[in-house]
């Protein structure tokens, strides 16, 4: 038990940011690099979902509280869309809305994970899920697997030999972030069968659903036999219409243990702002044209970048980035230090590392948040970079010293 000054067992687990160790150089660039670390989208939202489209000073309805659950309408407008998708036996009670999918997935982890419980991460993942199952009392129990299947292996050998006594949960996402893997409807009977067989809680990161590439193909798990009372299903308008800004996520699921995340949720946040569920709910009712063009400008620059950048990775099947292993072109520099330098170069990726711990000679790239005219300037920069690393060249840089802004990266 902690006492002053000593903090908690679980904030002290928590790390910072791995980019935030790049800040310090970035702050002090002439110019601000072109940004491919960011997983958010240079996309407007669709029209009727702005703010503008939504608000009004006078509307009184705004101002107070609103519901814990979600605005009914909106909980609605979803069950109605997302039924049209095809996730079945879907009802206003079984949608809860949070605040993005972070939100959603602390809930679930925190209503199906105890202290010291396993959670099986299937990774390379979302680095905020490892911190979120580190500040629930669980442990992020790291499963190298998306570029494993991608390159054949076993879903069940991968998953049997990972697991332990302490295991509650799985966490899985697809289409992933960050490699953009989607998977196929006999790997994800496998992660299903597993679950049932073992007795686990199942959480499903559905973040991407609407940006899987023909022919691959977004399903959703919990229509599966067995797994419709043990799933948890995360959406989140950030992906699927460009509202990141808003923060609004949803967390589905069987309303039985729904209840319990619900007062899980309330207790952190109590209700999103209500002027945000109505943009949200616009863009459910109106959006559908605009969800598929962005899908077709994604799965255009996502075949672009398959063609033209000059890096091991596995090309996209969905999402909004793909997954390089550098470790051949790194040699004896560490990743941190060389995207330091990329910075100066004028682009910036996200570290590996921060995806799991396996991939720490690994780099994310995300394609989505430019438009295709910057994205190519940006992947020909990093071209540039990663073919002067193969000669084992030094940058030409005038400047303050690398390892003085970062801390003394090593």
């Amino acid at each position: 038990m902690p006492r002053f000054p000593a903090l908690s067992a679980e904030s002290n687990r928590l790390q910072p940011a791995v980019f935030t160790r790049l800040l310090p150089l970035l702050r002090r660039l002439p110019e601000a690099p072109l940004p491919l670390h960011i997983g958010d989208t240079f996309l407007e939202p669709p029209a009727a979902a702005r703010l503008s489209a939504v608000t009004s000073s006078e509307d009184r309805a705004l101002y107070p509280y609103s519901s814990p659950a979600g605005d009914a309408a909106l909980r609605d407008a979803f069950c109605r869309r997302w039924t049209d998708k095809g996730l079945q036996g879907l009802e206003i009670p079984g949608v809860h809305v949070t605040v993005g999918a972070t939100g959603a997935v602390q809930a679930a982890i925190r209503t199906f994970a105890s202290p010291g419980d396993d959670v099986m991460i299937l990774a390379p993942f979302w680095p905020l899920v490892r911190g979120i199952t580190l500040s629930c009392g669980a442990n992020p129990l790291q499963v190298p697997f998306y570029d494993r299947v991608r390159g054949g292996a076993d879903v069940t050998a991968l998953l049997e030999a990972a697991l332990t006594p302490q295991t509650s949960t799985v966490y899985v996402c697809s289409p992933n972030n960050p490699d953009g893997t989607v998977l196929t409807a006999a790997q994800q009977q496998a992660v299903a069968d597993f679950c049932v067989r073992h007795d686990l809680w199942l959480i499903s990161d559905e973040a991407y659903c609407d940006h899987a590439f023909a022919p691959a193909a977004h399903r959703f798990i919990a229509n599966l036999p067995g797994m419709s009372a043990r799933t948890a299903s995360i959406y989140t308008a950030s992906k699927s219409y460009a509202l990141a800004g808003l923060r609004l996520g949803f967390l589905v699921g069987d309303p039985g243990w729904l209840e319990l995340a619900r007062r899980v949720s309330t207790h952190q946040v109590y209700n999103v702002p209500l002027v945000c569920q109505r943009a949200v709910q616009a863009a459910i009712e109106t959006g559908d044209a605009w969800v598929q063009d962005a899908r077709a400008q994604y799965e255009s620059a996502a075949s672009w970048v398959a063609a033209n950048l000059d890096a091991r990775f596995q090309p996209a099947q969905g999402g909004g980035y793909v997954f390089c292993d550098v470790s051949g072109e790194l040699g004896d520099k560490p990743a941190l230090t060389w995207l330091a330098e990329l910075l100066v170069e004028g682009v910036s990726i996200a570290p590996g590392v921060a995806f799991g711990s396996d991939y720490e000679r690994w780099v994310r790239v995300c394609y989505m948040s430019l438009p295709l005219p910057q994205l190519k300037v940006a992947i020909e920069r990093l071209n540039r970079s990663l073919a002067r690393l193969r000669r084992g060249e030094s940058l030409a840089y005038e400047g303050p010293s690398l390892e003085l802004d970062l801390g003394g990266l090593s």
